[in-house]
């Protein structure tokens, strides 16, 4: 069918953004089509060797961008979706940026603190000769 996703641990892109961007892919170029059943979450957790919680962050991202449709005790599937207007981020940066706004507005966290708080692990990191 297709290509099963190489979890790359020294990429240093996180393994969700990792599955996430494999599982798009495939909805993007109709490997998965609107209606097709997707694994369960434990099921993809054990065939790529990675935590239940990791996968279902993905589900529940996916599900938010209106990719995929789940609901509890049912098995998710690909949601109807134009995939031709479907596009990857440029960059892993900028789905955890997404992830990162989503997390901060549900905390109700500002913009400026959001900017303190990143430019202090800028900081840190750099001090730490990153």
């Amino acid at each position: 069918m297709f290509e099963p996703l190489q979890i790359n641990e020294s990429s240093g892109i996180p393994v969700w953004v990792q599955i996430r961007n494999w599982l798009f892919f495939l909805i993007k170029t109709e490997q998965y089509r609107a209606g097709d059943v997707l694994p369960t979450v434990r099921e993809l957790a054990t065939t790529l060797g990675v935590n239940y919680n990791t996968v279902h962050k993905v589900y529940q991202d996916l599900e938010t961008e209106g990719l995929i449709c789940s609901s509890k005790g049912k098995r998710s599937f690909v949601a109807q979706v134009d995939t031709r207007f479907l596009q990857l981020p440029d960059s892993p940066v900028d789905v955890i940026i997404e992830e990162l706004v989503r997390v901060a507005r549900d905390e109700n966290i500002d913009l400026e603190e959001v900017q303190v708080r990143t430019q202090q692990r800028f900081a840190s990191y750099e001090e730490q000769g990153g």
